[in-house]
């Protein structure tokens, strides 16, 4: 589980005041506080903590001398330069579900010799803190053109400490030839062109 500090911020501050000083803005809330805590955390050590973590994550969140087992909820980001722009985070509780997202890894990728078209890149669930996970690993060696994978297919559709959200039809990837995904492209780019007024002479 990560670990990340945080200070309490000073609210008279505006976000683009406090990211032009070096820092990012958050909160943290749950049923459990009494009122929300607002943060912020130093930019550099948000950039290295988004690097292996994202939102679904569960987190020790270091405020002062105190520590909250927390979850990150919510991640924006600057519309330009794409920088973190703030963090929200949940107060765990031990006995009481949370809504959190886990994303699906496909790997070994680069053993199939067609194309894969992924659909679902994240879930949306249900469970208690115990049962928190932040990825879903999907093997595709030896998949080939033809296969599909839909959410109900997967293993975790089964547990029953877990409540999915997404709907369980979704489809998770397709595999087609190459020559079908460059159709499905040239397809899509006579759309848009279709889409676009005649020009008039």
């Amino acid at each position: 589980m990560a670990i990340l500090s945080a200070e309490r911020r000073n609210e008279k501050l505006k976000g683009k005041q406090l990211r032009k000083q070096g820092y990012v803005p958050g909160v943290l809330y749950g049923k459990d506080l009494e009122d929300s805590l607002i943060l912020q955390f130093p930019q550099k050590d948000i950039k290295k903590f988004l690097k292996t973590n994202t939102t679904g994550s569960r987190v020790d969140l270091e405020v002062g001398n105190k520590k909250y087992n927390s979850l990150l909820k919510e991640i924006t980001f600057t519309p330009v330069a794409n920088e973190p722009e703030h963090l929200s985070f949940q107060t765990l509780i031990s006995g009481e579900k949370v809504t959190s997202t886990a994303q699906i890894i496909l790997i070994n990728k680069e053993k199939v010799s067609d194309t894969i078209l992924q659909s679902l890149y994240e879930i949306n669930y249900r469970a208690y803190p115990s049962d928190l996970f932040e990825s879903i690993e999907v093997d595709m060696e030896g998949k080939k053109e033809g296969d599909i994978l839909r959410l109900s297919d997967l293993e975790i559709a089964d547990n029953e400490a877990i409540e999915i959200k997404t709907s369980l039809d979704s489809l998770v990837y397709s595999v087609v030839s190459h020559s079908k995904a460059a159709d499905d492209i040239s397809d899509a780019s006579d759309v848009e062109e279709s889409d676009q007024p005649a020009e008039t002479v």
